[in-house]
């Protein structure tokens, strides 16, 4: 299991995080956020998490460097 922090500062940035992780679909993604971990490609779930906590992306194996580069707008160093 490969684990990345991400995060989002309001409800508007768990879009952009669903929208983005919606480009791969075939991709196996959980968010982990305290103790609920919800399925990434599930708007409702994502919807579901508490942004005050800290938020991790939980992935089978370690993401090509598209993938990285596609979400490295959410990494903790990234968001302002």
């Amino acid at each position: 299991m490969f684990s990345l922090p991400i995060r989002a500062i309001n409800k508007n940035g768990l879009i952009d995080i669903f929208e983005t992780l919606a480009h791969f679909p075939n991709m196996v993604m959980m968010i982990r956020s305290g103790n609920y971990t919800v399925d990434a490609h599930s708007l409702i779930g994502v919807f579901s998490l508490d942004i005050s906590k800290p938020i991790e992306l939980l992935l089978e194996c370690e993401p090509d460097d598209g993938f990285k580069d596609a979400i490295a707008r959410f990494t903790p160093a990234a968001v302002h």
